[in-house]
């Protein structure tokens, strides 16, 4: 599957694949490779591994194109594997221009607070569904679980409004307009997907790829800091920072993919596609929203 932060353009003599980290440029390609890379946003099954040397091994190579085994081989392979790539697309994400102003405490007030907001209307967004996966789910071996993802992740919105409306009386003004439609947009692929359990899971995966694991330490440290450098949205930040420690300690154990896999067993070749489709459209759509936010102070 391609991944979800790549962009390509095609000249007469080569095609030039790119990411928000690497760029590359493939000379020699045959005819059809814009037409492969379109259908590698949805994903395709390779009879075999692509060739060493050929143009798809060597965006393989570049993190542009990402492969997953299809051949079960246990919970030791899919699940360390699936982490892997869910680990690329989380880096893509934070590689967005917004994160570079944003860390370096340059964002205006409006973007911090649009920031908050966002995450806000995440959060609910969450509720919702988290409550249509378990409504819709008929894996037995799933539902349980979906069932405590729900009951532990529930009410966090509320925390964030509060803290957000804590920042000052413009602060109302971005609970009141609602979401950016990139938010609207993640939300909706995600409740799209509760009607079909391994692309649900395969949200559930990025969300929780191992590179977003983080010590309650490190969580209050990034926020401090974001905190200090935004002092207007302190309070925001903080009921931020708690959000993130709860998700922290009632998502720090097993992550759903490998509970899954060692309650259910190794999803079969289809369900891994539709697992890969879920974590790519989470992940686009974050970027989505994070450009929307970049895009706020691109003209100050």
């Amino acid at each position: 599957m391609a991944s979800p932060h790549a962009q390509w353009t095609c000249a007469p003599d080569a095609v030039t694949v790119s990411s928000y980290e690497v760029s590359c440029t493939l000379h020699e390609t045959p005819v059809d490779t814009a037409s492969w890379l379109e259908r590698m946003r949805h994903g395709v099954l390779l009879a075999r591994a692509p060739v060493p040397g050929t143009w798809l091994a060597t965006l393989v190579d570049e993190a542009l194109v990402q492969v997953l085994p299809a051949t079960p081989r246990g919970s030791q392979d899919i699940v360390p594997a699936f982490g892997r790539i869910c680990d690329a697309w989380v880096r893509g994400i934070f590689a967005a221009p917004f994160w570079t102003r944003f860390l370096a405490g340059e964002s205006s007030d409006i973007q911090v607070l649009a920031f908050i907001a966002q995450l806000y209307h995440r959060a609910a967004g969450a509720d919702v569904h988290n409550r249509i996966a378990v409504e819709r789910c008929t894996d037995a071996a799933l539902r349980p679980l979906l069932l405590r993802q729900y009951r532990e992740q529930r009410g966090q919105a509320t925390m964030l409004a509060a803290g957000l409306l804590r920042c000052g009386p413009a602060a109302r003004t971005f609970l009141d307009s609602g979401a950016f439609d990139a938010t609207h947009a993640l939300i909706d692929f995600i409740i799209g997907a509760a009607g079909d359990m391994p692309a649900y899971v395969g949200c559930c995966a990025l969300c929780q790829a191992p590179a977003t694991v983080r010590a309650a330490s490190e969580i209050e440290a990034q926020f401090e800091a974001l905190a200090q450098r935004y002092p207007s949205a302190a309070d925001g930040f903080a009921a931020v920072c708690a959000h993130a420690r709860h998700d922290a300690s009632v998502c720090g154990g097993t992550a759903l993919l490998a509970q899954w896999v060692e309650d259910a067993g190794e999803p079969d070749v289809t369900s891994r596609l539709r697992m890969l489709r879920g974590a790519y459209g989470v992940a686009a759509a974050y970027r989505a929203m994070f450009d929307a936010l970049h895009r706020l102070d691109e003209e100050l």
